[in-house]
């Protein structure tokens, strides 16, 4: 995440996943150094708009959380707190090198949102960063104090259009998405193990303590956790991710309807799970419904995306957490 470009509580967008985006519509889209008003933050911007074909340097396989941070301890052993304009020329002739490689790292991908508006992408509330939150292991819940903090990698406007169109969903990836209010909402399954491959950034306006630490201590009121990062390097821009566990791919067949379901409620439904042969389909929740669930009930939120089993005129069969639900069609995108 870069600077916040105006107010402590910005607008974000409303987005809940990847779509295209028209880059030729964004007054920003040839301004790599966003709106900086800073020389060390232009240079900061310019290393995360970078774009995909400008590959430098051998790219380093299956990194995971320890390795990764191996990787970059000797750098933040000197630089701890600092930051860049601050660097002396030893330490600078350690950061360009890093800077220019590209990483592919492994983790489970537990929370992913729309970024704030920053000076990186000129202030824009559309076109945003997406932050991924990658954890060593894969947390059933959204982050909490006594988690462990991830680390952070970032797609950006411009290279989201290619993510996209190689198929790839933060509702079919993250665990957990954080909505425009910052309330967390499930994406009703566990969070995937992905490997994002990118460049290396050292975002040294996140170097200090109040971001940087190996376990979560505090949930703030806007459901941030802090620290929120394992440390100050980043992924950023995500220029590929390639999903490494589940079948994720988003299909293309519609289910065979089956019988009629009551859409009075959205109730559990006590039969058995199609067979391994059927085709899945996905489908967004649009407006919140109740369920019941084993131990009570809970909110499928609005944005929440959950594999479809078969539908008839009035209601849709989901898939949540294990078990089947009958939900009203009218509360889903579905078509």
């Amino acid at each position: 995440m870069g600077a916040i470009a105006f107010g402590a509580r910005p607008a974000i967008s409303e987005d809940r996943e990847l779509k295209e985006i028209d880059l030729k519509s964004w007054d920003c889209s040839d301004r790599l150094e966003g709106n900086a008003k800073t020389p060390d933050g232009a240079e900061r911007n310019r290393l995360k708009n970078r774009s995909a074909p400008n590959f430098a340097g051998p790219i380093i396989k299956a990194m995971n959380t320890a390795s990764f941070l191996q990787y970059v301890a000797a750098f933040e052993a000197k630089a701890r707190n600092a930051r860049r304009k601050d660097l002396i020329a030893p330490q600078r002739q350690q950061l360009d090198p890093l800077e220019k490689q590209i990483v592919s790292f492994e983790g489970y991908l537990v929370l992913a949102y729309a970024g704030p508006p920053e000076t990186t992408n000129c202030a824009s509330t559309d076109f945003h960063d997406w932050h991924l939150e990658l954890f060593e292991k894969p947390l059933d819940h959204a982050p909490v104090i006594g988690d462990p903090t991830p680390i952070i990698c970032e797609i950006t406007p411009r290279t989201q259009n290619a993510i996209f169109r190689d198929n790839i969903r933060m509702q079919a990836l993250a665990g957990f998405i954080r909505a425009p209010d910052f309330t967390i909402e499930p994406t009703g399954h566990a969070a995937r193990r992905i490997r994002a491959t990118g460049y290396l950034v050292w975002d040294d306006e996140h170097n200090g303590t109040a971001d940087v630490g190996p376990t979560i201590l505090s949930i703030g009121e806007n459901k941030y956790h802090h620290p929120w990062r394992s440390t100050a390097w980043e992924i950023h821009p995500v220029i590929k991710i390639e999903a490494l566990e589940g079948a994720l791919v988003l299909p293309t067949a519609s289910p065979s309807p089956t019988p009629p379901v009551s859409a009075a409620s959205p109730k559990i439904i006590p039969s058995a799970a199609p067979s391994a042969s059927s085709q899945p389909q996905f489908v967004t929740i649009t407006q919140p419904v109740k369920i019941k669930i084993p131990y009570g009930e809970t909110v499928l939120q609005r944005g929440t995306r959950l594999s479809v089993l078969s539908h008839d005129a009035k209601t849709v069969r989901v898939r949540y957490l294990d078990a089947i639900y009958a939900i009203p069609i009218t509360s889903t995108d579905f078509r």
